[in-house]
Order: structure tokens, then sequence, then C-alpha cells
């Protein structure tokens, strides 16, 4: 009559499976609360909301914006009075616009991660051809990425948006 026991080997690789398995079910837990905002107060009530003015007064904002940018808060808020609705990038809330009637000459963005007890906070002004970022970080490889792409997109007049590169092509689905 043959063993039922299963070789030593066979435990261990079915103890591997089980273990990715569990991980796995804890990764799809984890992501399914971040994307609806669990534990996360400002990511549940702003993205995709039009209301950047109540965003940007929020009790744990506003005094870090204000202790980042200082004098240049209404510089800030001057240069996001044309403004869509609140996005997610790069896992940050961002906040960006322009100055009315001046798109291309002077624009801002805001940037907020909302994770610990208090949401991290970057902004960034453009103002006569230049940037100034404002942040707690002394590299600029430490600013948040909705910092960066907005930089990029400023620096090439927004074109970089709807100008097709050279090395991209289209597979249109028939």
């Amino acid at each position: 009559m043959p063993s039922a026991t299963i070789p030593s080997r066979s435990w261990h690789i079915l103890a591997a499976i089980a273990v990715a398995a569990v991980a796995t079910v804890a990764t799809l837990a984890a992501s399914s609360a971040l994307a609806q905002g669990s534990g996360r107060p400002l990511l549940k009530k702003y993205i995709g909301n039009p209301d950047t003015d109540a965003l940007l007064k929020e009790p744990t904002v506003r005094p870090q914006l204000e202790a980042l940018l200082g004098k240049q808060l209404p510089k800030l808020i001057a240069n996001l009075n044309v403004k869509g609705d609140i996005e997610l990038v790069g896992g940050a809330l961002t906040l960006n616009g322009n100055a009315a009637h001046k798109g291309g000459e002077e624009e801002a963005v805001v940037c907020i991660a909302d994770q610990g007890p208090v949401p991290y906070v970057e902004a960034a002004i453009f103002s006569k051809g230049k940037v100034t970022v404002f942040t707690k970080s002394a590299q600029y490889d430490g600013t948040m990425i909705c910092i960066k792409d907005w930089i990029t997109q400023v620096n090439s007049g927004h074109r970089d948006r709807m100008t097709q590169p050279k090395n991209v092509q289209l597979s249109v689905a028939r």
C-alpha cells in the first residue's frame, strides 16, 4: 500500500505557495483600502473634487503652506486662480492651475501626500520663466513626483501633453 505522506520537499513548496497566496491577498486588501482612501481622510474627501479652496484651507494643509511659502502664498493662490478638479498623481493629491489669462506665464501646483498623522505638502510656482519649488527636501530627487511631472509640463509649454513624440506609435484597435 502506498504511503500517504508527502515528501519534505513538497511541504516546502506547498508552504511557499500558501505564504505567497496570503501575501497576495494582503496586498490586494491594502490596495483596495488605499483606493478607497481608508485611513487617509484627505484622499477620500478630495480626489476628483472641484472644491480646491476647501483643500487649501484644511487645518492640516494651510499651516504647512504658510510655513513653506511665507510671503509667496498670495502668489501661489493667484497662480491657482484657473484650475480643474483635484487629481491623484503619484499617490498625492494634486492641484494645479494658472493665473487668470496667464496660462503658460503664471502657474502653480500644490501636492499633498496624505500619509501619517499630518499630510506632507509641497508646492511650486512658475513665474517670469522661473520655477520655484517650496519643499522640505534638500535634494530635487526627494521632491514629489507630482511636482516633477508638473515641472516637465510647464517647461515644455505643455506641448509634451499635446504633441505626439517621434518615438511613439499608436496601435489602434479595430
